[in-house]
């Protein structure tokens, strides 16, 4: 009997029957919009922060949001608590409810659809709906840091390591910064970023220095009170700082701090007419 025929058809066999191994999405995310340090930084960092796989699984979240408004002040002058349900995929799909005031205010956003009760009566002016529509994505996209990293359409490259300044009375560790960009509104136009410093030795954001086009300024937003939730890492309080082009921590604006934080819940329904 000659065998090489026979091992020649058992190898084509063999080869058609592999199974190829499924790629990791933070690696093929990465591979497209990281360069090769960023990638390696990031990819510590979100493992830091809990496996993919659980955060992707996760679908929504509800938690307790207090605000408080410093405007440069030691004291606050404004403080908000309002209950929030969001969702973390593709999908844009925002509830947010005031726990207190005279007037509560409710708001629905999914994708474009807005829908604004004050008091239990819709509002309809126009003026009076572009704050909250900006302020629900922003919301989303704030909790959902620093997993929107992988978002399509953004770019990530190494900067500098750094020892942040101090935001307190506690020194800083060397981080290393990842610049996070996303595409811009118009060719030409500059464009918004986030610096994240990343510790070294907990690979845990310290902070992010942001930069906002459109008019010019920049804040630094520190991170603290990490917690596991689900077997990922939230960082319950951040405090937003005025800030320059080298990062310096400047007059306090807003802390924003989580709790009673829940996930995998329903979502508020969309709202009518949309």
């Amino acid at each position: 009997m000659k065998l090489a025929p026979i091992a020649a058809a058992l190898a084509t066999l063999a080869v058609g029957c592999a199974v190829e191994e499924p790629r990791d999405p933070v690696a093929e995310r990465l591979e497209a919009s990281a360069d090769p340090q960023a990638a390696v930084i990031v990819r510590r960092m979100l493992q830091a922060y809990g496996r993919h796989a659980v955060w992707a699984g996760l679908g929504s979240v509800e938690y307790i949001q207090r605000l408080e408004f410093h405007g440069g002040r030691e004291e606050p002058q404004i403080v908000t608590r309002q209950l929030h349900r969001l969702t973390l995929g593709p999908e844009e799909r925002v509830y947010l409810e005031d726990l207190d005031g005279a007037e509560p205010q409710v708001i629905r956003l999914v994708n474009d659809v807005l829908q604004v009760t004050r008091a239990g009566v819709p509002v309809s002016d126009p003026e009076r709906l572009a704050f909250p529509l900006a302020f629900s994505r922003i919301v989303r996209q704030t909790f959902r840091q620093p997993w929107s990293l992988l978002d399509p359409g953004t770019e990530l490259v190494i900067r500098s390591p750094r020892t942040p300044p101090p935001a307190g009375l506690v020194p800083s560790d060397m981080c290393d910064v990842v610049r996070f960009t996303e595409e811009p509104p118009g060719k030409g136009e500059p464009a918004d970023w986030q610096d994240f410093y990343i510790g070294r030795l907990s690979h845990l954001v310290d902070r992010v220095h942001a930069y906002r086009a459109e008019d010019g300024a920049y804040r630094v937003t520190v991170w603290s009170n990490h917690r596991r939730f689900n077997d990922v890492r939230v960082a319950t309080r951040r405090a937003t700082y005025a800030s320059d082009v080298t990062g310096m921590v400047g007059p306090l604006e807003v802390v924003v701090e989580y709790s009673d934080i829940r996930f995998g819940v329903p979502v508020d329904p969309a709202p009518s007419g949309g």
